[in-house]
């Protein structure tokens, strides 16, 4: 089966939000071995929506719109779909009524127009909604399928997950899968990697293919088989040859976060982090946060932007900051065994660096940061030139830190031992 995606919506065209419904239906199509070749978006105009769907419809069994549904006048997708199948659209009379109750439950008026999203095919099926108020549907004719969803992703997630991708499973009949499992590298240039395995690229199945990410690099293994087990074994044999050659550098799988890897790393060592940040401005403090657990281990950060906040909250002496310069080794060892004294925690991070666009000589360039390290075996400090913009380098900080942690935490060597964490 060969399936097509139409995101639906002017705001989508302008870039004004992120379409993440169409790469979670990406995956669904995947996962159930349904072939997507294209993916297309349009704006809220009927004429331009009948084109795309009929265009989707020229070369795909199966399409999907997202987006489109609701109550106002430039909602026109179901509508576009209809014209596009030429089958008659009719109100359905549950829809109607649901959505009815649920202006009533809050005690609102409800706007006449919002009866409109209760249109259905007149031969086809509706996809409750059970989160808000536009139902989806399922048109179908001379053996093509259009599945029309919701444009706010709670309620299109919701929606695909309750209806759509059973009808999908219970259509396709469990014939073959598409299944990938991603291998997230940190510490290693994209080029580098790729000199590693790049005689893995290119494979039919499975295929294995770089993916560039700031600061990491990852790597996807797709393969393509019958059922689950037989993708896990053909994934299996080329992860293996992957994690040969890259070893400890392959930090985690699919979803799993830097931060999450090094944070669960130090609450099983039984450890405790402080953070002192200058020119990341508290951006490794949220990274680490972010992970759920994150206060058995995490006991403050302190962004000392100034060279007085520095002196006065982290005990760096000013004679040094004079001597060396903010942006100094020196500086930055000083920032982390401040950090250490002001909480008592068993590792201390500094960084302290010049992310632009000004500030920067020929000495101490825009992009220079230094990343300090302080425990009870010592102080260390590393330099790093980083190119980009004012938040690529401080992204490109934090994530460097967070590198450090995870080799002072795990060990790690950057061989490839084919022992790598994963």
């Amino acid at each position: 089966m060969r399936a097509e995606v139409i995101s639906v919506g002017t705001e989508l065209l302008l870039g004004q939000i992120v379409d993440t419904n169409a790469a979670y239906l990406s995956r669904l199509l995947a996962e159930l071995g349904i072939d997507l070749h294209n993916r297309s978006t349009v704006g809220d105009n009927f004429g331009r929506i009948v084109d795309a769907v009929r265009l989707a419809l020229s070369r795909a069994d199966l399409v999907i719109t997202t987006g489109g549904l609701g109550p106002t006048e430039d909602d026109l997708t179901k509508e576009a779909a209809a014209e596009a199948l030429g089958v008659e659209v009719v109100t359905d009379e549950d829809s109607a009524r649901r959505i009815r109750e649920f202006f009533a439950a809050r005690g609102v008026q409800m706007p006449e127009r919002s009866l409109k999203q209760a249109l259905r095919p007149k031969d086809g099926r509706v996809l409750p909604n059970e989160v808000g108020t536009a139902p989806g549907a399922i048109f179908e004719k001379d053996g093509k399928t259009v599945i029309t969803l919701p444009g706010p992703p709670a309620e299109c997630i919701a929606m695909v997950d309750h209806a759509v991708a059973p009808y999908l499973r219970e259509k396709t009949g469990g014939r073959g899968i598409i299944k990938s499992k991603v291998l997230r590298i940190a510490g290693l240039g994209e080029s580098a990697v790729e000199e590693r395995v790049r005689d893995l690229f290119g494979g039919r199945n499975p295929t294995v293919a770089p993916l560039a990410k700031a600061g990491e690099v990852h790597l996807r293994i797709t393969a393509k088989a019958a059922d689950p087990a037989e993708a896990d074994r053909l994934t299996a044999d080329v992860e293996a040859k992957l994690r040969e050659r890259l070893g400890d550098l392959i930090y985690g799988v699919d979803d799993e976060t830097l931060e999450h890897v090094v944070v669960h790393r130090l609450i099983e060592l039984g450890l405790k982090l402080a953070l002192a940040e200058s020119c990341t401005g508290g951006l490794l403090s949220d990274r680490v946060t972010n992970v759920p657990g994150s206060s058995n281990t995490f006991l403050g950060g302190i962004v000392a932007y100034s060279n007085e906040a520095k002196t006065k909250f982290l005990g760096v002496p000013a004679g040094l900051i004079e001597s060396r310069g903010a942006v100094s080794h020196e500086v930055a060892k000083a920032m982390a065994s401040g950090a250490r004294a002001a909480t008592g925690a068993d590792i201390g991070i500094g960084i302290t660096g010049i992310a632009g666009p000004g500030g920067g000589t020929p000495a101490k360039p825009v992009g220079l940061v230094y990343i300090g390290l302080s425990t009870d075996g010592g102080e260390s400090s590393h330099e790093y030139r980083f190119a980009g913009s004012r938040r690529d380098i401080k992204e490109r900080g934090a994530q460097a830190a967070l590198v450090l942690l995870r080799r002072q935490v795990e060990g790690v060597t950057g061989r490839g031992t084919g022992v790598g964490r994963g």
